[in-house]
């Protein structure tokens, strides 16, 4: 019985090794290596390029960059940016409950914006 528990436990320790090990590796190969990432600075750039403004935070992040920034309708958004190519590959609306009159500011712009 003691034999079969200590087999189990020394399994159960090398698939978890195993197991890390592919996660490991797939998450290198999806990010890159820090070498080939891009700079904040450039980081900066791409965003501002896709429209975005008034950009006040950039993180790096395990898999990427996580920048907070303002969209066109002057709306806060949350960014999640790729780290090789620049590229926005999600965006995320963030809610600042702090500012009532957001929405009616964000509407009338956006009416302005369709009248041209």
């Amino acid at each position: 019985m003691k034999n079969s528990h200590a087999i189990f436990a020394i399994v159960l320790t090398a698939a978890t090794l195993g197991g890390t090990a592919i996660a490991a590796s797939s998450t290198a190969d999806r990010a890159g290596s820090d070498a080939d990432w891009l700079t904040i600075p450039a980081v900066h750039e791409k965003v501002i390029a896709a429209g975005y403004n008034d950009i006040h935070e950039i993180e790096r992040e395990r898999s990427g960059y996580d920048v907070e920034a303002y969209d066109s309708y002057g709306g806060r958004v949350e960014l999640f940016v790729d780290p090789i190519n620049g590229e926005v590959l999600d965006v995320r609306v963030k809610n600042d409950r702090s500012d009532k009159y957001r929405d009616q500011r964000l509407s009338d712009k956006r009416e302005r914006s369709n009248d041209r």
